[in-house]
């Protein structure tokens, strides 16, 4: 059998964290999220503008994919979390095949309207790191975000879960299923 690379990728606040975790717990698998690495980095260097937030960003989904190619070049299971770009997801294809890796992706979605008012919500406690975009000015300004991180190729065939009326053990249970 292939090893296996789970990418989970959506929308924002639509659980890829939560799920992410739990997933790696119950699979025994090493997780890595976007999130956390951006934030070390952004305490280690900080941030002034948009840019010098994106490169936080970039940094931190490189570190991710040099993650995949240590873990590959010892035929290890991974699981991979972020809003991942296109072209980010274009270089994981070139090492998947490289390495001869099954890619796994699940993309969490959402009513954007209850996706909105969960990032509202959780704004008080997230990192300054994740501030930069402004989306929680407006709700057409978020859904607009949104509208642009759907419309990215996802270079892998999608396994899409609707998170909006789900809780976290029945998208556990769901992506349990999927993986077989």
């Amino acid at each position: 059998m292939k090893n296996r690379l789970i990418i989970i990728t959506g929308d924002l606040a639509s659980g890829k964290s939560t799920l992410a975790d739990a997933l790696g717990t119950y699979l025994r698998v090493p997780v890595f999220k976007k999130d956390v690495i951006k934030e070390q980095y952004c305490d280690l260097y900080g941030f002034i503008t948009r840019e010098d937030n994106r490169k936080l960003s970039v940094m931190a989904v490189d570190f991710m994919i040099n993650a995949f190619l240590s873990f590959a070049s010892q035929q290890q299971n991974i699981i991979l979390e972020a809003n991942f770009r296109e072209n980010e997801l274009r270089q994981l294809e070139m090492l998947t095949q490289q390495f001869n890796y099954d890619v796994f992706l699940i993309v969490l979605r959402g009513d954007l309207q209850v996706l909105y008012k969960r990032f509202i919500d959780r704004l008080p406690t997230r990192h300054k790191a994740h501030t930069s975009l402004h989306l929680e000015e407006s709700f057409d300004r978020f859904k607009e975000y949104m509208e642009m991180l759907r419309n990215q190729d996802t270079v892998f065939i999608p396994h899409i879960i609707d998170t909006t009326n789900k809780n976290e053990k029945e998208v556990l249970d769901t992506v349990i299923k999927l993986l077989g």
